[in-house]
């Protein structure tokens, strides 16, 4: 390598570094606690998992979630409307400033669509959050056996899934 060639590349190099030191240092600021999935039946083709995102810093948005556990993985809410539960897909889920985002079931939760296998209780699957500040944060999440958590034997209501509207 040339000497005319070595401050470009240190400048490069240098450029690089405070990008990525920038990004994980808001990143630091994003912590997730209490991530769990939902094991299902067989059969199933659709699964949940849940979370919370405590943010120490600036606002942020999760914006999407990834993996290899289903054909499409998206953030979902639910909601009642004339006594019938709806869940539907949001385009993001806010992580307020020095607050924190409750993905929980019966509430915003992450949406596994198309599932390549069971989710079976005692196993784990990575999700990767995608935030638009943040960026990609990778997460464990054991998964729990069905009937676990706030909402998730709510017998008395009639369910409505509806994607895409």
């Amino acid at each position: 390598m040339s000497i005319l060639n070595r401050p470009r590349l240190a400048g490069l190099i240098a450029a690089t570094f405070l990008a990525v030191a920038a990004t994980s240092a808001f990143a630091a600021d994003l912590e997730i606690t209490g991530a769990w999935a939902r094991a299902t039946p067989p059969g199933a083709k659709n699964g949940g998992a849940y979370l919370t995102v405590v943010n120490h810093g600036p606002a942020d948005k999760l914006v999407a979630a990834g993996g290899t556990v289903a054909a499409r993985i998206e953030l979902h809410s639910h909601t009642m409307e004339g006594g019938v539960m709806k869940m539907r897909q949001v385009p993001f889920i806010d992580v307020p400033m020095h607050g924190k985002a409750v993905l929980k079931p019966g509430g915003y939760h992450v949406m596994f669509m198309g599932l390549k296998a069971p989710l079976k209780e005692g196993d784990m699957v990575m999700v990767t959050l995608k935030f638009e500040k943040a960026g990609d944060m990778m997460v464990h999440m054991p998964i729990k056996k069905r009937g676990m958590g706030a909402g998730s034997g709510s017998m008395n209501h009639k369910h409505e899934h509806k994607h895409g509207q």
